[in-house]
């Protein structure tokens, strides 16, 4: 900016990300500030709104969307953020949807930005102010009806707003739509839009299985309103791997490892990997300072609490000991897990099923609303598996080839399995980091290839490697994992070996 512009202007322009109100100053200062305009130092981007002229159309058009809460409660205020842009949590192509009970059919365009005014209540119980603007954003049972009303514009209709509650319905549970619905029939008498609400009702009705078929249009939520659907294709694998650990010969490694330091330890041994692998890199001497000595590395602390989150299921009742039940009770008790897990990574979206389908490499996993129907079954097909080695191997595969997280599907599937083996009084299986390819491989050949005995031999394997160390010692077990070169990287470089320096060999 200009330094012809009086201190005074500057800090007012300063303070709000170069926009200025005349409203807000002194008659001395919106004297300067219009003399700065005629000197062509400000841009007057509506009635009583100037921007700085510094860094040309571009940047000014750049600093009043910076600031359109600013200028939204200024220009609007009583204003509420509605219908698509509060569905869309963002303005579409820079126009921003706002309701107001008396500024009606009217545009407010400014450079870059543009208020498009619908006829509407101001703030309801529920909508959320957006500081201290003036403007608020709508509560999602009033953005949905408002969505949904037929006569409504500047909406995304029933076709958007179903996949909506499919995804929410996935993520977080029958409850939730019933409270929305509760709350969204308090608003549709002040918003006008009963209909809209009867649709909603009927929506969600049928999506729980308590309305009669009809009002829904999506594949995946006439799907859901069946029941609860299920990929087939996964249950035909899940039948496969089932019959063969029926009548597979596994071993079975007792669980010597002592309540308290030893334990603790092997915990942080299966932690270190299992982050690792996934890929929260530490040095096991930084790992060990996180865990053993609770010192959060402050420049990667969510990775720390990663390895930490890992721990503390590996080692505290009930999770290291109690798998989720199977039926009904497997997922619910799974987004606990999840949400402990990865609680300091709100990204990962803890103790919530995933809202969009996910893959690896060409795999695609199990699309989200079938992800609750198809635990449902499968954990109970895992009740038909002998207990021991044979049910974990079974967990293991369940939740990793469902993939029900944004992140975090690899750890949790490993702990479940280990839950098992622990019940069952048998040692915990830790995937070392240079088997990790090769388990891999192993994993995708019965994914891909329907081949489940190279999998189940894999695991068998290393339940062997990881029962010969004496945990009770840390040092001792960290130096012997460097001579069986556990946490190399380089499979074509190095080979996993035994503490006596005897290779492992296949099960």
């Amino acid at each position: 900016m200009s330094a012809t512009i009086t201190n005074k202007t500057a800090t007012v322009i300063s303070a709000t990300e170069d926009i200025i109100f005349l409203s807000r100053l002194t008659p001395a200062a919106r004297r300067k500030v219009q003399r700065s305009a005629s000197a062509g130092e400000l841009t007057r981007v509506f009635k009583g709104v100037y921007v700085s002229n510094e860094g040309g159309q571009v940047e000014v058009e750049r600093r009043v969307r910076a600031q359109w809460v600013n200028i939204g409660g200024m220009l609007i205020p009583g204003g509420v953020v509605s219908h698509i842009s509060a569905f869309h949590g963002q303005p579409q192509d820079h126009v921003w949807t706002v309701s107001h009970p008396s500024l009606v059919r009217k545009r407010l365009e400014l450079p870059g930005l543009t208020f498009q005014l619908i006829e509407g209540p101001g703030p309801l119980p529920g909508d959320m102010p957006l500081s201290q603007s003036g403007l608020h954003w709508a509560s999602q049972p009033r953005m949905l009806l408002e969505n949904l009303g037929r006569k409504a514009p500047r909406r995304v209709g029933q076709v958007q707003v179903e996949k909506w509650l499919v995804e929410r319905l996935n993520a977080s549970g029958e409850r939730f739509l019933n409270e929305l619905r509760d709350k969204a029939a308090s608003l549709a008498e002040p918003l006008g839009m009963n209909e809209a609400l009867a649709t909603l009702r009927s929506m969600i009705g049928e999506l729980m299985g308590t309305h009669e078929k009809g009002e829904l249009k999506t594949t995946d939520g006439i799907l859901v309103s069946k029941g609860k659907p299920v990929d087939r294709e996964r249950m035909e694998r899940f039948n496969l791997l089932a019959a063969y650990l029926r009548g597979a010969a596994l071993p079975r490694i007792e669980d010597a490892v002592p309540a308290g330091v030893a334990r603790h330890n092997r915990a942080f041994i299966e932690s270190y990997f299992s982050n690792y692998v996934e890929g929260t890199k530490f040095s096991i001497e930084e790992a060990r300072d996180i865990v053993i000595n609770n010192k959060v590395v402050t420049t990667r602390p969510k990775d720390s609490h990663d390895v930490l989150g890992v721990y503390q299921l590996a080692v505290e009742a009930p999770y290291r000991h109690n798998p989720p039940v199977s039926g009904e009770e497997f997922l619910p008790a799974l987004l606990e897990w999840h949400a402990k897990m990865l609680h300091a990574r709100p990204e990962a979206s803890p103790g919530n099923i995933k809202t969009q389908t996910n893959y690896a490499g060409t795999t695609q996993f199990v699309h989200p609303a079938q992800v609750r129907g198809t635990f449902e079954e499968g954990s109970r097909i895992a009740l038909s598996v002998p207990e021991g080695l044979a049910r974990a191997v079974f967990y293991m595969f369940l939740v990793a080839e469902i993939h029900p997280f944004v992140d975090g599907n690899g750890r949790i599937s490993r702990l479940v399995m280990n839950a098992e083996l622990s019940r069952t009084g048998l040692h915990r299986i830790i995937v070392p980091t240079l088997f990790h390819p090769q388990f891999v491989d192993c994993l995708r050949k019965l994914t891909q290839e329907n081949e489940p005995i190279d999998f189940v031999r894999s695991l068998a394997k290393m339940a062997r490697w990881c029962a010969q160390f004496d945990y009770s010692d840390l040092d001792m077990v960290i130096e012997n994992l460097k001579k069986t070169h556990a946490m190399e990287e380089s499979p074509a470089r190095f080979q996993l070996h035994n503490i006596d320096g005897t290779r492992t060999l296949a099960e």
